[in-house]
């Protein structure tokens, strides 16, 4: 289900509550998510787990991703919180031998959350904005134009939220060459259509508003819901150097007879098969 934003693969949503940002439990009971956490997703085709999450007190401590055949998994993502509770890092490792591979840095500043990611041992380090309002991640990166002696470029995105759930994403990128004038255009857009019915990531979303943020905004390691209901359909429009491209995208789900969460997800558009997804949750603590 990892589709890693498709501007940072061009460049070479959105949920983020910035009141909720501690990660540590609420402490009201208030919520009206089931109270459940979720425990693995699992590849229906190869019967092997795409990832699987590890809760202490419900906080999200770690994730596996990838399991290979041999059972092993290509990599894990460690959170790593501050005195005051909230997520200062995340570290991505290979578990096998707790070699650390990539490190993001979260730094705070107002409205506004920065990532900066660099491997061990290398100078050079990327940063990503983003923009918060109404405990909402608004927009990505920026509308003004990056001037440099040899180019220009930009590389822009927008969320939108209804009913506490993303209802579309959009990126932009565009690179000029000034001294060659070539250049190259990428604009797409998603549109996410829901159905009512109980999602058993809602709570862990609740008290980890940095796990949606990290996973499904900034990684896009997921793509599921932040709050009620999960998704039944999404569209989308893509525009790469002029030619554009329509997609929809249909959803089938089926449901647990006893706790009637998510137990399997078929996405398909044609003939094309996007994932094909069982889900397993466990009680909350």
């Amino acid at each position: 289900m990892k589709k890693r934003m498709m501007l940072k693969f061009a460049a070479g949503a959105a949920i983020l509550a910035f009141a909720l940002t501690s990660c540590s439990k609420k402490d009201d009971n208030t919520s009206s998510a089931p109270a459940y956490l979720p425990n693995t997703i699992i590849d229906v085709n190869t019967g092997l787990a795409v990832d699987s999450f590890v809760f202490k007190n419900n906080i999200i401590q770690s994730v596996y991703s990838n399991q290979q055949e041999n059972g092993a998994w290509q990599y894990q993502y460690v959170f790593v919180y501050g005195t005051d509770g909230k997520c200062k890092q995340v570290k991505q490792l290979k578990p096998a031998t707790s070699e650390v591979t990539y490190l993001d840095s979260v730094v705070y500043n107002g409205d506004k959350i920065t990532i900066y990611s660099h491997a061990p041992g290398v100078e050079t380090m990327d940063s990503d904005v983003y923009r918060m309002s109404n405990n909402f991640a608004v927009t990505y990166g920026s509308k003004d134009t990056v001037i440099n002696a040899d180019s220009k470029s930009l590389n822009y995105g927008e969320y939108t939220i209804s009913g506490n759930n993303l209802s579309k994403e959009s990126y932009s990128y565009y690179y000029l060459n000034i001294p060659t004038k070539q250049s190259t255009s990428f604009d797409y857009s998603r549109t996410y259509y829901y159905e009512d019915t109980p999602n058993g990531f809602q709570l862990a979303f609740e008290r980890n508003p940095f796990l949606y943020f990290y996973l499904c905004t900034y990684q896009e390691e997921l793509t599921v819901p932040a709050s009620k209901g999960n998704f039944i359909k999404m569209e989308s429009t893509e525009n790469s150097n002029g030619t554009v491209s329509n997609e929809t995208m249909t959803v089938v789900n089926t449901y647990d007879a006893t706790t009637g969460l998510l137990s399997t997800q078929k996405v398909t558009s044609g003939s094309d098969n996007y994932w094909n997804s069982k889900f397993t949750f466990r009680k909350a603590d």
